[in-house]
């Protein structure tokens, strides 16, 4: 892959890694968040919980989604950046636009999803 298009690649990772780290601070600070749950009724406190909650799954998916950012980060020091890590396929460059940190080319994300789909059903 061309210089031009890794260092494009690393601008777009840097700045994701940049919004799910804040994102992933804010949900963390709410969650820590010292209420006197004694002075609301039954209902402002189900709909504090939830909320909590609520946070703490999405904060779980931001820190998945942060993970997958950091290791394709390290794979553009690595050199392997943008290849399938199932096949060893080139990822299209349309592909890693949408997905910067994609790791499987589109034909072994589809399978992959398939496998999961068949295991669940």
């Amino acid at each position: 892959m061309r210089k031009d298009r890794l260092a494009h690649y690393r601008k777009m990772l840097v700045e994701k890694h940049r919004q799910l780290v804040e994102e992933v601070g804010k949900s963390a600070l709410y969650g820590k968040g010292q209420e006197d749950d004694s002075i609301k009724d039954l209902g402002d406190q189900a709909t504090t919980a939830y909320t909590r909650e609520f946070l703490f799954e999405l904060g779980n998916g931001d820190r998945r989604l942060l993970k997958e950012v950091v290791t394709a980060l390290q794979k553009l020091d690595e050199g392997s950046f943008g290849s399938c890590e199932r096949c060893g396929e080139v990822i299209a460059e349309k592909r890693l636009e949408a997905l910067p940190f994609a790791r499987y080319c589109i034909g072994c994300q589809r399978a992959i999803e398939e496998e999961e789909r068949m295991a669940t059903g």
